[in-house]
C-alpha cells in the first residue's frame, strides 16, 4: 500500500512526544508515542507514499478541529499535502460518510476514513494508532480487502484486552 489515509489519533499521539508541540494529551505510554512519531516521519520523508483526503477536505477539517499550526502531526499534514490524493466520497444528511451496510454500526466519525480507503483498497490503506474501534470490525473490514496499519498493535490488542 502506496498511499494512506491517516486516522487522527496517530497525528496526536506523535504530537504528544514531539517536544516542541502543544499537545501532550495522550494515555499511550511513552515508548509507544515515539513509535508513532517514527512512523510518522519515515511517512513523512517518503516520497512515494501520498497522503488520502476526502473530496470536502472533512478528514483535513478533523485534522484542524484537533490540533494546532505547532503540532507535530499537522506539519506533517501540511507538508503532505503538496502531493495528496484526494478521492470523492458520499456525505449523508447529518455530514457523515457514506458506507457499506456491513459498516452501519461503525462511528459515524470515523466513516470518513473507512469511504476513502474503500474507493481503492488495493492501494489505500487507513494508519491507526491507538484506536480500538477498528479492530473491532477486522471481520468485516478483511471482507472489504481493507488494511489498516496498526502502527501499535501489539500494544492496542493488549490494552484491548486488559479492558
Amino acid at each position: 500500500m502506496s498511499d494512506h489515509v491517516v486516522d487522527t489519533n496517530v497525528l496526536l499521539v506523535a504530537s504528544a512526544v514531539h517536544p516542541y508541540s502543544p499537545f501532550d494529551d495522550t494515555h499511550v505510554p511513552i515508548t509507544e508515542q515515539r513509535t508513532v512519531f517514527d512512523w510518522l516521519t519515515e511517512f513523512r520523508a517518503d516520497t512515494q507514499r501520498q497522503m488520502v483526503l476526502d473530496d470536502l477536505f472533512k478528514i483535513y477539517e478533523e485534522y484542524r478541529n484537533k490540533l494546532s499550526d505547532q503540532d507535530f502531526g499537522l506539519q506533517v499534514i501540511h507538508e503532505k499535502m503538496q502531493a495528496v490524493r484526494q478521492v470523492n466520497l458520499a456525505w449523508d444528511g447529518n455530514g457523515h460518510a457514506v458506507v457499506p451496510v456491513a459498516f452501519g454500526a461503525f462511528d459515524p466519525s470515523d466513516r470518513k476514513f473507512l469511504a476513502a480507503a474503500l474507493t481503492d483498497p488495493a492501494t489505500i490503506s487507513i494508519v491507526n494508532a491507538a484506536d480500538s474501534d477498528w479492530l473491532e470490525i477486522e471481520a468485516e473490514l478483511a471482507t472489504a480487502g481493507v488494511t489498516v496499519v496498526h502502527v501499535l498493535g501489539a500494544w492496542l490488542r493488549e490494552s484491548l484486552r486488559t479492558r
